[in-house]
């Protein structure tokens, strides 16, 4: 939501022997968040993003225009507590350590991973030996191998994680 205020006050001056009312008025918004925002249903919130599990197979273009869709990313990772609780949400949702598709790409450049909804690529989660572009065609970002990320082909059908913002 939106909240609302005005600040106004009357200054008088004397200048000359004129006196000059002056007033001066301000409006300032804020934007309230945290306690009175939730994730819509269907989404888990963790921090201050809401994440959610699709099980539907489908390849890493189709899923990040599938969250797109619905207001979001496939979902990036930015910590180890992050990384953690998408794992764990993973197998409270499928009761297995089920692959998914999570935002990462190197598509446009050859080992320079980016994320789908642009933020930073600060943190990563990589299985031993991976990435390794295997074939030369592993361009997208899955979790859940061997517990960590591994790069796959972008095509590979997998279920997939979104995020968006509160």
């Amino acid at each position: 939501g939106w909240l609302f205020f005005s600040v106004s006050a009357n200054h008088h001056l004397s200048k000359d022997g004129i006196r000059l009312s002056v007033c001066f008025v301000a409006l300032f918004v804020h934007r309230t968040v945290g306690s009175i925002r939730s994730c819509p249903p269907g989404w888990t919130q963790f921090g201050s993003r809401c994440f959610s599990f699709n099980f539907q197979g489908k390849s890493w273009t189709d899923a990040e225009n599938f969250c797109k869709s619905d207001g979001g990313n496939l979902a990036s990772v930015h910590s180890e507590e992050e990384q953690l609780f998408l794992r764990d949400f993973i197998k409270k949702v499928t009761g297995e350590a089920k692959w998914a598709w999570i935002g990462g790409f190197d598509s446009v450049q050859e080992g320079v991973w980016m994320w789908s909804d642009g933020s930073i690529f600060d943190y990563k989660s990589w299985a031993p030996g991976q990435p390794d572009n295997a074939d030369g065609i592993e361009h997208c970002l899955h979790m859940n191998f061997q517990d960590k990320w591994n790069d796959t082909p972008c095509s590979r059908l997998l279920p997939f994680l979104c995020s968006k913002n509160l």
